[in-house]
């Protein structure tokens, strides 16, 4: 099975990788300029002491915690047949790794699309929302959006859309936008991580059988996303300033 494989014909990977790159990042432009209507500040004035490191702390716990609770998702084929036939029928597979796509790949999901996504579907989507809907509905909305783009596999459907109702709360919560970017980083790591060794994982994960092991990690993501979560919604006594593009991040 090779990795990272596009449906893309040009024979270069180069080229391929770049026609990919600058094809998202214009559509992102495009939707930027013609939806938002602002202009994208030249220089942005970061100032470090308006973040929390207790809330960068917690941002990793959350997105560990995610993590371990996709794994039940991806899993829910494998369970029904683990439970109907009381086994899993696993075939050994072998994964190849381009290392120039996977270079290309790391470029994209840990620098370009936690950007690009995080400042349209939080920054613009929930910002526009919340004028005329209340916090629950926005952040519904923005994470069916997010959930949608991301349906590459009917599987890949709910953890999309559980981690944008989760970013769409960083976002609310704190006003800040470098948190839910710094959050998707996270969990684009983890993809890039879990990808590059997935064939000793996989023969691990599923070589517990669904056993009290595997339900353990289940339960141990659940406590580490709702604590994480929790803190991270409290940190600013749930206020939060969401003002337009241009404010200082």
């Amino acid at each position: 099975m090779e990795l990272f494989e596009q449906p893309i014909s040009l024979s270069n990977p180069h080229q391929k990788w770049v026609s990919k790159i600058l094809g998202f990042v214009i559509s992102y432009l495009v939707l930027f300029k013609i939806f938002w209507k602002v202009e994208v500040p030249i220089k942005v004035n970061f100032k470090l002491n308006k973040y929390k490191i207790s809330i960068l702390i917690y941002l990793i716990i959350a997105s560990i915690g995610i993590e371990l609770l996709y794994q039940l998702f991806f899993d829910i084929n494998k369970l029904m047949e683990f439970y109907n036939n009381g086994y899993l029928n696993l075939e050994k597979e072998s994964y190849s790794i381009n290392q120039i796509d996977l270079l290309y790949q790391f470029v994209t999901v840990i620098f370009i699309t936690p950007l690009l996504e995080e400042l349209f579907f939080r920054k613009f989507l929930i910002s526009k929302l919340l004028k005329k809907n209340s916090i629950i509905t926005s952040i519904l909305i923005s994470g069916s959006c997010f959930a949608i783009i991301h349906i590459e596999t009917p599987v890949n459907l709910i953890p999309s859309f559980l981690f944008g109702i989760l970013s769409g709360l960083i976002f609310i919560k704190t006003g800040k936008i470098l948190y839910s970017i710094f959050f998707q980083i996270l969990m684009n790591s983890y993809y890039l991580i879990f990808l590059i060794n997935a064939s000793n994982y996989n023969d691990w994960i599923y070589s517990l059988n669904f056993n009290y092991i595997y339900w353990s990690l289940i339960f141990l993501g659940s406590i580490l996303t709702f604590v994480g979560m929790k803190k991270i919604t409290t940190a600013n006594n749930g206020s939060s300033q969401i003002t337009g593009f241009a404010e200082k991040v």
